[in-house]
């Protein structure tokens, strides 16, 4: 034992006197209060862990910093939970809420969506960026004929302009003078199945969201009733499970420093957010921080005592290899799912006819179809792998129509 003990001390003090500096790279977009949130977690990471630097990156856009953490060339970023899943990517925890702001010039028709989206030039932000995406799922939703919307990329002259954002402040809502907030509702019709919550129904990563009356003062002389989508921390999968547990333990014991940046902060940094929603997987790291409260099973059941245990051991031990072969045959074949439908998702980028993309849905939609009757016949499990594969293939379909929805548009412009 003396021996054990003086090994340990001798380890830690060889550790403490050779620190290994190891360097995070922090990538975000410059926009809202993003890069003060930057530089607060870089404040409170640094000052926890002495070997920790963090070096920050302004990003170019959510897309690139994506690729930043696939290729590695980035451990951590700040991107909206509207992005789709790719692997090598894992959340973290929820930052706090974007609001989606769509402002219209007066005198354009804002008694309802269709009418507004169709009386003049649209902004909504680059494409495949997650407003664009947002709003092409509202597009959908509502039904709208792609061929009847203008849509710019050029700001200054659009006459709505849609922004996934922070809420606003007063110098920036300068920018919007003659312009109005559109409400998708009224605040009296939110818990009476209302149009937002239909909205947050089928698209869960959304939230209705009320703007309260007077706070953008002339922009919001009654509530404005709109959505909103979280702001998430993510990470590279291949970080280890103790440094994701460490960071997120920092920052969200320590969340009261960010209020001060923006009152969304405090209702969305927090350990109790609903991680079902997330579009991209927790990190392990994330999800041993977050469920450390939670008891075992054995923990659970210890009254039951050694005996009932030694019995469940004795009757299941000679049950091990075959669970091992069955649960590996089982993940073999889910692989295959994932093989499959990324083949798909790389060729997405290829399809310029519209019949080209409605194949690669009707192959997905057969996949799902097939992995759901493997499932009932008990020949897939329905675990984590087999949720991640379900979600990747809607958003895979997802894409896919809105490639052709960028392809009918492009039809439409060229023969107009």
């Amino acid at each position: 034992m003396k021996k054990i003990i003086t090994l340990i001390l001798a380890v830690i003090f060889i550790t403490s006197c050779n620190p290994t500096l190891t360097t995070f790279t922090f990538i975000y977009n410059d926009e809202g209060p993003n890069e003060e949130i930057a530089l607060k977690m870089e404040e409170l990471l640094e000052g926890e862990f002495y070997n920790v630097d963090i070096k920050l990156i302004k990003g170019v856009s959510t897309d690139a910093n994506l690729d930043s953490l696939v290729s590695e060339s980035a451990d951590i970023a700040l991107v909206e939970n509207y992005v789709n899943y790719q692997p090598g990517i894992n959340s973290a925890f929820s930052v706090y809420s974007e609001v989606l702001h769509i402002f219209y010039k007066e005198g354009l028709d804002g008694t309802s969506f269709e009418s507004l989206i169709y009386s003049g030039l649209i902004y909504i932000g680059r494409e495949e960026s997650p407003t664009y995406n947002l709003m092409m799922d509202l597009f959908d939703f509502y039904g709208l004929d792609p061929s009847k919307i203008s849509v710019t990329f050029d700001m200054p002259a659009a006459d709505v302009v849609v922004e996934l954002t922070n809420l606003f402040t007063l110098d920036k809502l300068k920018g919007y003078e003659g312009f109005n907030l559109f409400s998708f509702d009224d605040v009296t019709n939110l818990g009476a199945a209302s149009i937002v919550e239909g909205l947050a129904l089928k698209y869960p990563r959304l939230s209705p969201f009320v703007i309260p009356q007077n706070s953008y003062w002339g922009f919001t002389t009654k509530p404005i009733v709109t959505l909103s989508v979280d702001l998430i921390m993510v990470v590279r999968s291949g970080l280890l499970e103790v440094t994701v547990n460490d960071f997120s333990k920092t920052m969200l014991r320590n969340r009261q420093v960010f209020t001060s940046i923006d009152p969304l902060l405090f209702h969305g940094l927090k350990e109790d957010f609903n991680k079902g929603i997330l579009n991209i997987p927790l990190h392990e790291g994330a999800r041993t921080f977050l469920d450390r409260d939670e008891p075992s099973f054995l923990e659970r059941y210890a009254e039951l005592g050694g005996v009932i245990l030694s019995i469940v051991i004795a009757i299941f031990s000679g049950l091990v290899s075959l669970t091992k072969w069955q649960a590996q045959k089982k993940k073999d074949k889910i692989d295959e799912f994932y093989e499959d439908l990324m083949n798909i998702k790389n060729t997405i980028p290829k399809i310029k006819q519209i019949q080209e993309g409605m194949t690669q849905v009707k192959r997905v939609q057969r996949a799902q179809n097939k992995a759901f009757e493997m499932l009932i016949a008990e020949k897939l499990v329905a675990n984590d792998s087999f949720r991640i594969y379900m979600e990747l293939s809607k958003e895979t379909i997802n894409e896919l129509r809105g490639k052709m929805r960028l392809i009918k548009m492009k039809q439409t412009k060229a023969t107009s």
